[in-house]
């Protein structure tokens, strides 16, 4: 942890407190310490409490500018956004300016930002920059939930690797003024996350060689890359995430330390090569989930995966001809799938028994069109999970196919100790749920109740969220 330069005490003591009011005698880097933890605008107010407090707030370290009540209200009805924008404009500029603490641990800007707001934006940015910040967010979702259209991205200023020396030379004897532009590290910044920020090649090789600090790089929704390529051993870069980000052609990761890998979008081409921390991998290519030959892509680190998450669109029809590897040290298995019809899930418990080391599964179902179906139980071939101790079915709508799958893990996993049932519909969305859904999540509850409890054996928890 960074160490914090102490802020002076006012000369002569703090006079006029109260003697039993504990909290304000504490020193001032304490009560800024606090603050820090506090929301930004509940931090803001403590300055009314006495002239002590007036600008403690003002050397925060954490400035996370949440808006998620104005996020939710323009998700109903868009035309808030031309009266809520320059009010947000004006709240970070207003802060950044007050602010006077020589550095920032975290900076979050999050709302309906495009590139009309580039000039606010910059400027926020280099603030990040100059207060050596060490984990910097910009969330700019269109009515905070989804991509937008990417040519009106905000784009990522290269310019702040960049700064001008005044330096002077000597010129027939006399002493010239000269430009020269230096490339500048970024050495504090560990985590960097993007969304709706147009991002190009260029810019992300300069962020991977100027920031020699780079732990964790997240990208959603950049228009502007294409070939991502990523190698070195002198990269700290242990998280790397790219998600939505239509025009990626190609992704290559090579001799490289990196630990955790997503990627959610098209099919593309995915090169991993020598990469022996690599032991969390989240991927999703196309319509299918399983385009472009997912598992030979990942071959490099399939002996050493630890982790594995898979977004599948489009399960029945795509699963029965895929062929799964063993996993041989895999111990969580997540699956995001889409819920059609009353279409069986049992299909993934082969993925399940290519797992020996398995120790959680997960699936969480995405309601698309689910249907309930009278028919009776299916049973998979039986295989011994020697080591699941824990199933979660998330998204679990009381379909026949979600008890089959449910069933199965409760036959065949000896060392089982718990099952959670979500029955929450899974699409996150700012405006409310509907009296529909509600009843819907209603009934998917009461029917896990009907079906899961009498088939739970003693020692195992079934817990109905």
């Amino acid at each position: 942890m960074r160490k914090r330069a102490r802020v002076a005490r006012h000369k002569g003591g703090h006079h006029g407190l109260n003697p039993n009011d504990f909290i304000s005698r504490m020193p001032d880097d304490i009560l800024i310490s606090i603050l820090s933890r506090l929301p930004l605008k509940e931090a803001v107010t403590t300055s009314n409490l006495s002239s002590r407090w007036r600008y403690l707030w003002c050397q925060t370290y954490c400035l996370d500018f949440d808006a998620n009540e104005k996020l939710d209200k323009i998700a109903v009805d868009s035309k808030l956004r031309v009266v809520e924008r320059p009010k947000y404009i004006n709240w970070v500029n207003r802060v950044t300016r007050q602010h006077k603490g020589p550095t920032i641990d975290d900076l979050r800007i999050c709302f309906d930002l495009d590139k009309t707001s580039k000039g606010a934006i910059d400027k926020w940015v280099e603030f990040a920059v100059s207060k050596r910040v060490q984990k910097l967010e910009l969330d700019f979702l269109e009515n905070g939930e989804m991509l937008r259209q990417t040519p009106r991205n905000y784009v990522f200023p290269i310019k702040v690797f960049d700064r001008s020396l005044g330096l002077t030379v000597k010129r027939h004897a006399l002493t010239m003024p000269k430009l020269v532009c230096k490339e500048t590290e970024i050495k504090s910044l560990k985590s960097l996350f993007l969304k709706c920020v147009n991002v190009s090649e260029d810019t992300l090789a300069k962020l991977l060689t100027n920031c020699p600090a780079l732990q964790q790089l997240s990208i959603h929704g950049s228009g502007d890359l294409v070939n991502v390529k990523i190698s070195g051993k002198s990269l700290v870069l242990k998280y790397f995430e790219i998600v939505f980000c239509f025009g990626v052609k190609s992704i290559e990761i090579e001799d490289s330390n990196l630990e955790s890998f997503s990627y959610l979008g098209p099919g593309i081409t995915i090169k991993l090569n020598n990469l022996p921390r690599l032991e969390e991998i989240s991927i999703g290519e196309g319509y299918s989930g399983f385009e472009n030959n997912v598992f030979g892509q990942i071959s490099c680190c399939i002996s050493h995966l630890q982790i594995l998450t898979l977004d599948i669109y489009r399960p029945e029809e795509n699963i029965k001809f895929v062929s799964f590897p063993e996993l041989p040290k895999l111990k969580q298995l997540i699956l995001k799938v889409g819920a059609w019809d009353d279409d069986s899930l049992l299909e993934f418990t082969s993925l399940a028994k290519a797992c020996p080391k398995l120790q959680r599964f997960v699936i969480q179902l995405i309601w698309m069109s689910p249907a309930k179906r009278r028919r009776k139980i299916r049973q998979a071939a039986k295989h011994p999970h020697k080591h699941l101790q824990l199933v979660e079915i998330v998204g679990y709508y009381g379909r026949t196919s979600d008890v089959e799958l449910a069933v199965y893990f409760i036959e065949n996993a000896s060392s089982l100790q718990k099952i959670i049932i979500d029955p929450r519909y899974q699409v996150l969305e700012r405006t409310p749920i509907g009296n529909d859904q509600l009843k819907k999540e209603k009934a998917a509850r009461s029917c896990a109740k009907k079906q899961l409890e009498p088939r739970t054996p003693q020692g195992v928890d079934l817990v109905i969220l």
